[in-house]
């Protein structure tokens, strides 16, 4: 009989099957959502922009906190390692680090031994259609807090993104357009957002309280090199609205188009020239 291979991963220091992972159950990232995580893709067997996912995880655990001894170097060698026994080139790559275990309630006493895993898995394409005919954004009914701590941080406490993305596909749309306290734009529920306007590239300000995404800075530096002019600002729904090209950024589905928010056409070409441009240029860095 035929049995199907475990996938190997990567748990505190050690490379084991998936199906032979062991460890505490009062770990506080199972107990209290108390922990970060990083995906990223592998493309041709070599994790894309692994520097900026680690320094992001080493900043949000040195403000949480939590112990964190990796280098992005180690790293690179462990996830191709990775890849290589698990037979992936094109991969879904997830780093995860918990607290670890911990007593004494929620402000555990004395310094937790973290766990951190990393696991990769094939990487389903998203449909060509949503790169051809753009996707489809609502505007979700729940408010992101301008004093919020972790909005800024890739936190395991993952639930408001999951009801806002649950509301976007209970409407029949891709993702849902977050507005903060002050009625201004942040991001989406798993991917930063850019509009166009005139052959100028905006994107909401880190001030609006959103997560400094990995692929959002790639797309910046694109816009430097390819002389088009960028800005960071802060600025409401209506703005969106009336842009002549907005699209979605996040380490998995790269650059993708919007074709409507709220059941309102976005611009009169999707995806748009930069759009499009942005995207070819995306996809000539990984390869």
């Amino acid at each position: 009989m035929i049995t199907a291979m475990s996938n190997v991963v990567f748990l505190n220091d050690a490379m084991v099957e998936e199906t032979e992972c062991r460890w505490k159950v009062l770990d506080r990232g199972f107990l209290y959502g108390d922990g970060l995580f990083e995906t990223l893709r592998a493309y041709h067997g070599k994790p894309f922009r692994l520097d900026d996912h680690v320094a992001r995880l080493v900043n949000s655990a040195r403000y949480f906190d939590i112990p964190f001894h990796y280098t992005a170097q180690h790293l690179e060698q462990v996830i191709e390692q990775l890849l290589t026994r698990n037979n992936l080139q094109d991969a879904y790559v997830r780093m995860t680090l918990s607290r670890g275990f911990g007593i004494n309630g929620l402000i555990p006493a004395g310094i937790c031994k973290p766990t951190f895993l990393i696991h990769t898995k094939p990487f389903p394409a998203y449909p060509a259609s949503c790169y051809k005919t753009g996707v489809s954004l609502i505007t979700s009914h729940i408010r992101r807090s301008v004093t919020c701590p972790i909005s800024s941080h890739k936190t395991l406490s993952y639930l408001t993104n999951y009801l806002m993305k649950k509301e976007a596909v209970g409407q029949g749309a891709h993702d849902a357009l977050i507005l903060n306290t002050e009625n201004q734009v942040t991001e989406c529920a798993v991917s930063n957002v850019f509009l166009v306007e005139r052959n100028t590239v905006i994107t909401p300000s880190l001030k609006a309280n959103l997560l400094p995404g990995v692929t959002r800075r790639v797309i910046l530096e694109l816009c430097n090199e390819n002389r088009i002019h960028a800005s960071e600002e802060l600025f409401g729904l209506e703005r969106v609205l009336a842009a002549d090209e907005v699209f979605l950024t996040n380490s998995l589905m790269e650059a993708m188009p919007v074709s409507t928010i709220n059941g309102q056409t976005i611009g009169r070409l999707v995806p748009g020239i930069i759009t499009s441009l942005l995207h070819d240029k995306y996809k000539a860095l990984t390869h």
